[in-house]
């Protein structure tokens, strides 16, 4: 018979051996929003207590072909980038999550890709793909949107994706257009920097820095460290991918070890984990045939900035992975795919990720980049 001291150390050793092996995604709750490129609207889920998003209705109409949207930093407003409208609408967030209409759309460059609000929550940034330009906005009382002067070029063809660093220092614009068949001949890439005043206009600052066709989706670590971009370009056109910069004082990149990385096939999106310790990335944006192209990539980061694909990666995910959100906690990753469906996995200790659930449809058709957004309640 087993005294009761030892039998407290063997119950304490196989919690242990659980834990190291249980996914780390134990969080539940909350809302999150999905943009319906093709539909021209947003999906509401609310998430259950086994993780498991559950649609909403009705869907919110919104303009035509929309991409990216993002919270004001006190989460009362949202705002979604309409790529065919050149515009961004804006939306009251209810204490429930539901979004209504908060004033009419205010106009951008042509063809809006990528959007991001300022750390400071003061200002929102939006990429024009089909004029290389930033146009620059205020977020002032009630979340209301005002233009911050005239668009700013960015000396480059196709800007797309936009990062921030944590303190607002400095915006990052990725250029260039994607790669997906063998016969593109599109010219590679580049990322900009912009030095960002305190009014919030823009200053481009530094050479543009290349990288591969079809620059798009980037991620700063949160402590500001590292820059991580995606290019969208298939494997037998390029296996330069994924390119990782340390960030310097000024702003500037240099590349950290390793890089470029490979991340078959056509990357699209980025995620860091918000202890900085992961990257995912979504790599199934082949919009000829998505039915191929099926990833998601999961990276640790090192001290270094370096990167190493986590245990079992890449992941499936559905049918063409494209947008991509973390909880708050780095708890769960939802992923949408360009076959309309909304794919969940709990985020394991080690990086890893298991799914939770089956895909469940977005209610709309074709979600796009920065399709995905975790919602503020």
């Amino acid at each position: 018979m087993l005294r009761k001291p030892y039998l407290g150390l063997i119950v304490l050793a196989v919690s242990v051996l659980l834990a190291a092996g249980a996914p780390a995604g134990a969080s539940s709750g909350g809302t999150l929003y999905v943009t319906n490129g093709d539909t021209g609207d947003i999906a509401l889920f609310r998430v259950g207590g086994a993780g498991v998003p559950v649609l909403e209705p009705p869907l919110v109409p919104t303009g035509r072909q929309p991409r990216g949207l993002v919270l004001a930093r006190d989460g009362r407003t949202a705002y979604v980038v309409t790529g065919l409208d050149n515009s961004v609408h804006q939306y009251r967030v209810g204490s429930d999550g539901r979004l209504a209409p908060l004033a009419p759309p205010v106009g951008t460059g042509a063809f809006p890709f990528g959007i991001v609000v300022a750390p400071s929550g003061r200002t929102l940034y939006v990429a024009n793909a089909a004029d290389g330009t930033v146009s620059a906005f205020t977020i002032g009382r009630g979340g209301l949107l005002r233009d911050l002067g005239a668009a700013v070029p960015t000396g480059q063809d196709s800007p797309r994706g936009l990062a921030m660093t944590p303190d607002g220092r400095f915006l990052y614009v990725s250029h260039g257009r994607p790669a997906i068949t063998e016969e593109d001949t599109e010219p590679p890439g580049f990322v900009v920097v912009f030095s960002v005043h305190s009014d919030g206009t823009l200053h481009r600052t530094g050479e543009p820095v290349p990288v591969e066709r079809g620059g798009l989706g980037m991620s700063v670590t949160p402590d500001g460290r590292f820059l991580y971009v995606a290019c969208e370009v298939l494997t037998s056109v390029s296996e330069r991918q994924l390119f990782g910069f340390a960030i310097g004082r000024d702003g500037g990149l240099t590349p950290v070890p390793g890089s470029p990385y490979r991340a078959p096939d056509v990357p699209i999106g980025t995620a860091v984990t918000p202890d900085g310790r992961r990257l995912y990335l979504t790599s199934g944006g082949l919009n000829v045939n998505p039915d191929i192209a099926t990833k998601v990539w999961g990276f640790t980061i090192a001290a270094d900035g370096s990167l190493r694909p986590v245990p079992g990666a890449p992941f499936d995910a559905g049918r063409g992975p494209v947008g991509l959100a973390l909880t708050r906690d780095g708890g769960r990753l939802h992923v949408s795919t360009l076959r309309s469906e909304l794919v969940t996995f709990a985020v394991g200790v080690d990086g890893g990720l298991t799914p939770i659930g089956a895909p469940v449809s977005t209610g709309g058709i074709r979600p796009l980049f920065q399709s995905v957004t975790i919602g503020p309640h």
